[in-house]
């Protein structure tokens, strides 16, 4: 089902006669990913809670399939999830629906619903265009989270990422409109960014096809030198970061810094700490203890 708006598509078929029984649910993404994912636990809480058990566990049975939990390769043992939380609410949620848990139930779909919506504050619009009048150089961060902006807005960046190619360290895409082809045309100037560290592309309209354009760019050494953490979570269809990926991203690890698992790159939930050797570790709270 098509919207002009380009929300989630919802539609009801009923079989069952008056009765309701029978009745399925049927959903498509023709909108934001993360909104009709927001819908669905919506639907399966409001059920749970007026004790539609079979239903709820069809709904819930749904959200997996729409989180892309169903795909093969969520089960390879060389591809890691990118969003291991989205995993554990939906395991929790069907564990609370069977321990006829409604306070607990209801409390478990708003976090899960607040895990998966943008943050609270995010960039406009207005923003975005004052950004691209502006003259900005030495930005070491840009965040445009939220900013809804479709591939040919996110295009004109160009302009900004170039005046700030050897200072940004961070560059936060999340929840805006980019979709695979948009991505593909903004490679060429990402990867010649010779300090970008992490790049978060969380809850655009991303499908896993993308990840091989960001796996041949980053074949190259000489492409995103310092690129160590992306953030690929709540798209359209990606589950999983290839291990081949993860391995790109630790061969541009600093090397005085401790290494993380494969498991935490793939979140994008990892920071570099440099290493310290013991020998000159302070533990900071007995060096506090010491000046009283």
């Amino acid at each position: 089902m098509g919207n002009k708006k380009s929300t989630p598509g919802f539609w009801l078929e009923d079989s069952g006669g008056r009765s309701g029984r029978g009745r399925h649910e049927a959903w498509e993404i023709t909108g934001d990913p993360w909104r009709l994912r927001v819908s669905v636990i919506r639907r399966f809480c409001s059920l749970a809670l007026r004790g539609h058990s079979e239903r709820a566990i069809d709904i819930l049975k749904d959200l997996r399939k729409i989180c892309a939990l169903e795909d093969p390769e969520v089960q390879d043992a060389d591809s890691f999830l990118v969003d291991q939380k989205t995993a554990g609410y939906i395991t929790r949620l069907n564990l609370l629906l069977k321990q006829q848990d409604p306070e607990s139930l209801q409390m478990e779909c708003t976090n899960f619903i607040r895990h998966l919506s943008p943050p609270a504050s995010v960039c406009g619009k207005k923003r975005f265009d004052f950004m691209l009048a502006a003259d900005f150089r030495g930005l070491e961060a840009l965040s445009l989270c939220g900013a809804m902006l479709k591939d040919k807005e996110l295009l004109k960046l160009d302009k900004v990422l170039d005046a700030n190619m050897d200072t940004m360290t961070h560059l936060d895409l999340s929840y805006n409109r980019l979709t695979d082809s948009g991505l593909q045309r903004l490679l060429p100037t990402l990867q010649k960014m010779q300090t970008l560290q992490s790049l978060d592309l969380v809850g655009n309209y991303l499908r896993k096809e993308a990840i091989d354009g960001l796996v041949n760019a980053m074949a190259d050494p000489s492409a995103f030198p310092c690129l160590t953490q992306i953030a690929l979570g709540n798209n359209y269809n990606i589950a999983v970061m290839p291990g081949s990926m993860c391995e790109l991203l630790l061969a541009r690890w600093p090397p005085h810094a401790r290494e993380p698992s494969l498991t935490e790159l793939a979140t994008g939930q990892v920071t570099i700490v440099e290493a310290v050797d013991d020998e000159d570790y302070e533990d900071p709270d007995i060096a506090a203890l010491q000046l009283v």
